[in-house]
């Protein structure tokens, strides 16, 4: 059988071991350099800072009345974006039973077109507040 005979085709070599790992010893030392040498580098006290621009007077208000007015921006951009998903959502909800009374109604043979139509609607609806949501909890 050939599975017999593997150690006379593939003899063992017990020097292989010892070739692989003295391989392996000068680049293991090296990244060690390496690593302690950086490691060095950012240990050192007194780095070099880079000088920063003068901030003059006239400019600082205008930033700081430009951030304030970007804020109350955003913020009324996101009560607007909750006041319509709320108030799609109330919409939703009045869809939603209306669509169940009306399946009520039907028996279990027969579904109607326009109760069809009215759970197409109701899920174009959601579709939009999910995303308005998400659009909500993303970052800005």
């Amino acid at each position: 059988m050939l599975v017999d005979r593997l150690p006379e085709i593939f003899p063992a070599r017990p020097d292989a071991v010892s070739d692989l790992n003295a391989g392996w010893t000068p680049g293991l030392m090296l990244v060690g350099v390496v690593l302690v040498a950086a490691l060095s580098c950012f240990a050192q006290e007194g780095h070099p800072v880079a000088p920063q621009a003068p901030v003059s007077a006239a400019t600082a208000p205008k930033s700081q009345t430009e951030t304030a007015s970007k804020l109350q921006k955003a913020v009324a951009a996101d009560s607007e974006r909750k006041k319509q998903i709320s108030d799609e959502s109330t919409q939703l909800l009045a869809m939603a039973l209306s669509l169940k009374a009306e399946v009520d109604k039907t028996n279990k043979d027969t579904l109607s077109l326009n109760v069809i139509r009215k759970a197409d609607e109701i899920e174009r609806l959601a579709k939009t507040v999910k995303e308005k949501i998400k659009q909500g909890s993303g970052p800005e």
